[in-house]
């Protein structure tokens, strides 16, 4: 028989797969990037359509894109102290069952925080290549870098909220 716990413990068990895929399709879609713009400035020798600017930014785009990873884990390590996202360590009503899910949402936020942050680094690369559409700004781009930031950090981050708004959190 299938409950909820065994559904949400499934999904805890896969997310951490899934957030390691993200990882991995970030690597390759910089150089995916990388290697566009290479083929792009062989062609600006030909084609005056091709600016140097589309050039740059794709090449700054798929390097952001390939160290992500590395300076996420990096930047968590140095100011968290662990490179690792720490489990919440759930102490409310509710016992192993509710610990179960509330690390399940944290991994869920964490792949959305990952996502987030791919999706800001492409619309600044949009903007700079001025083929963003209506809408599009490089303040959304940065404030989906930033929120994402805070996502893949969703422990820290509620720990600092708390902190700074006199919550006490079971965590």
């Amino acid at each position: 028989m299938i409950t909820a716990i065994t559904m949400i413990d499934g999904i805890n068990n896969a997310l951490p797969d899934f957030l390691s895929l993200i990882q991995n399709a970030a690597y390759l879609i910089g150089f995916w990037y990388v290697g566009s713009a290479l083929y792009r400035a062989r062609g600006a020798f030909y084609d005056s359509r091709i600016t140097k600017e589309s050039v740059v930014s794709r090449i700054f785009l798929g390097a952001a894109l390939i160290a992500l990873p590395t300076f996420v884990a990096h930047t968590q390590a140095t100011l968290f102290t662990s490179s690792n996202p720490s489990q919440l360590a759930y102490t409310g009503a509710g016992g192993t069952n509710m610990t179960t899910a509330v690390e399940a949402i944290e991994f869920f936020i964490q792949v959305v925080g990952w996502l987030a942050i791919t999706r800001g680094l492409m619309i600044l690369k949009e903007v700079g290549d001025g083929t963003a559409g209506n809408g599009v700004s490089a303040k959304k781009g940065v404030t989906h870098i930033f929120g994402g930031g805070m996502a893949t950090s969703v422990v820290a981050t509620a720990k600092a909220l708390g902190s700074t708004f006199g919550l006490t959190l079971p965590i």
